[in-house]
This record gives structure tokens, C-alpha cells and sequence, in this order.
């Protein structure tokens, strides 16, 4: 039996516990089956991603490693704190240019961040607003908050969609800002 390259990445990724494999599993196949973008599409973004995530490891420049990294359709997201003068964030928008099948990249910086664990409650708190909301997916869009400040990036097929998600966002305590990176289905 052949099985999707994705399922055994998500194996190997979860190491030895089988029922941390299990649950990413079934993490993954319903994150694929409610996806908008079609399956090739969301393997050619994974793939964007995963390559831009590990050139930015082995960057040599400090704080590349640190950034976050969306691909939606092609289009690239980078997130994260770049301190003022820091070569990170160009570094990081040269690295993600420079592959293969990126449309475009967008970026969103901040110079410093004031508490993880605060913008770790507000990530949670908007992914519990999508959840709970019956017109929004929150598997469909990604969370990133940095200082209060939100981004979210992700796909959607109506355009009206869009406004829903950025409300639920700003609806939670906390958020100072809300940059929406959500696209319509190409």
C-alpha cells in the first residue's frame, strides 16, 4: 500500500509516540480535507514553507531562525520580531525570493516583543473565537501575534469571509492590531 508522503512526514516529525502520530494524522488529513486550495497546492506551499523554514535555520544571520513563515498559494508571509538595525528581516525576504514557486512575499515585523505568554493567550483566545464562531474554519487561517499584534493568513473561497475572521480576531481582549494576509481561492 502506497501512503502520501505527507502521512509519513507527520510520523516521522511526531517521533516514536504513536498517539501523537495518530492525532497529527487525523490532524492532517482533516486539515487537507477542508482546505479550499487543492491538494497540489497545498503540498507546493508546504514545500515552499518547509524550505524557507530550514535555509532560515541555517542562516547565519541572528534571528532568521526565529521567524515564522506562512505559504498560502503561493504567496509567502514572514512573522516575527526583527529589532531596529537587525538584519534579520531582509535576510529573510532574500531567502524567501530566492525560492523556487514564491509568488510574493509580505512581511510583518515588530522591533520587540513585550511577553510571549500574553500573545500566546491571544492566539489561543482567537482560535477558540474561530472555533466558535459557525462562520469560520479555524483550521482554514494561521494565527501569528506578536506584541498584541495579529496576523492572519490563510484562504478562503467567499471574500466576506475575510471580515468574519478579522472581527473574531479583534473581538479578544488584548489585540491592538489585526493585519488580515487571507486570500480568495485563485
Amino acid at each position: 500500500m502506497r501512503r502520501p508522503w505527507w502521512l509519513l512526514l507527520a510520523i516521522c516529525l511526531n517521533g516514536c509516540n504513536p498517539y501523537m502520530a495518530a492525532v497529527s494524522v487525523v490532524s492532517q488529513t482533516y486539515g487537507v480535507a477542508t482546505d479550499v486550495r487543492s491538494v497540489s497546492t497545498q503540498a507546493s506551499d508546504t514545500e515552499i514553507e518547509a524550505s524557507i523554514k530550514t535555509s532560515l535555520l541555517a542562516s547565519p544571520v541572528p534571528g532568521t531562525g526565529s521567524l515564522e513563515v506562512w505559504c498560502r498559494q503561493g504567496v509567502v508571509v514572514l512573522g516575527g520580531v526583527v529589532p531596529p538595525g537587525s538584519p534579520a528581516g531582509a535576510e529573510a525576504v532574500r531567502i524567501a525570493r530566492a525560492t523556487p514557486n514564491v509568488v510574493r512575499v509580505e512581511t510583518f515585523f515588530v522591533s520587540h516583543r513585550p511577553s510571549e505568554a500574553s500573545d500566546l493567550a491571544i492566539e489561543a483566545e482567537i482560535k477558540a473565537a474561530f472555533a466558535a464562531d459557525p462562520n469560520a474554519m479555524e483550521a482554514r487561517v494561521s494565527v501569528g501575534v506578536w506584541g498584541g499584534h495579529v496576523v492572519l493568513v490563510g484562504v478562503v473561497r467567499d471574500p466576506n469571509k475575510i471580515d468574519e475572521y478579522v472581527a473574531d480576531a479583534q473581538s479578544v481582549s488584548g489585540v491592538r492590531s489585526v493585519r488580515s494576509y487571507i486570500q480568495t481561492l485563485d
